[in-house]
């Protein structure tokens, strides 16, 4: 039975409730504040962790809280949009961006990295999906602008890369994921995706991934994203 430990920024209960509904997995959520969370207590979540993800301690005192729980999937979805063009874009919301959108995954994914090791002893191998974007795609960039969060997300994919070179012989599995153009609060609702139809994709990928998919770069749709 597979255990994920994710935040709830990008779909919210429902990035919870498919694959604790499809695949049977439970599910540890991690939230700012697990007061207001009311849409997954209704869940049933296995447990509900309180994480404010701007501050490393929080950070390590939910590892420590955890740190005997194995974690076969940890899925880093927290992040925030915006960024215009190089005219409009100023340092702080920049490296707001970088903060949030990189290196938070990368905290996350470090101070977790015992939990998933406990997982690969359990179970044999364990997973970490990076929720990034095609944003970050230096090859597919043929419209520029978005300083802001297209190099944060480049940022991560190169988190991803390194982890998953760093992680071969420790048997954990390392994807970068583009959840698609999603209808959410990041988009003012103007996206093209239902976060129904983003959240089955990269369940779908995830639940199917091998260690020869560790180090790539998935679109919701399971297709490979170039770098």
């Amino acid at each position: 039975m597979r255990r994920r430990c994710g935040l709830t920024k990008l779909s919210g209960k429902l990035s919870a409730r498919l694959p604790a509904t499809a695949y049977g997995w439970k599910v540890i959520a991690a939230v700012r504040d697990p007061q207001s969370a009311t849409e997954l207590k209704e869940l049933k979540t296995e447990k509900l962790v309180q994480i404010d993800t701007s501050d490393e301690a929080s950070i390590t005192a939910a590892a420590d809280l955890l740190k005997s729980q194995p974690i076969d999937l940890l899925i880093n979805n927290a992040g925030i949009g915006g960024g215009g063009g190089i005219d409009k874009t100023t340092k702080a919301e920049m490296m707001k961006q970088f903060e949030v959108n990189a290196v938070v995954p990368f905290l996350m994914t470090r101070a977790f990295l015992p939990n998933l090791k406990l997982a690969v002893t359990k179970n044999g191998s364990a997973t970490v999906g990076q929720v990034s974007s095609r944003m970050g795609s230096i090859a597919d960039n043929g419209s520029g602008g978005m300083y802001g969060y297209r190099a944060p997300k480049t940022a991560l994919n190169m988190v991803n890369s390194s982890l998953a070179a760093d992680s071969t012989d420790e048997k954990i599995i390392a994807l970068a994921l583009h959840p698609g153009y999603v209808v959410t609060r990041m988009t003012d609702h103007t996206g093209q995706t239902t976060p129904e139809e983003s959240v089955a994709g990269l369940t779908k990928i995830i639940a199917g991934a091998t260690p020869a998919d560790s180090g790539k770069f998935f679109h919701f749709n399971g297709s490979n994203l170039p770098w």
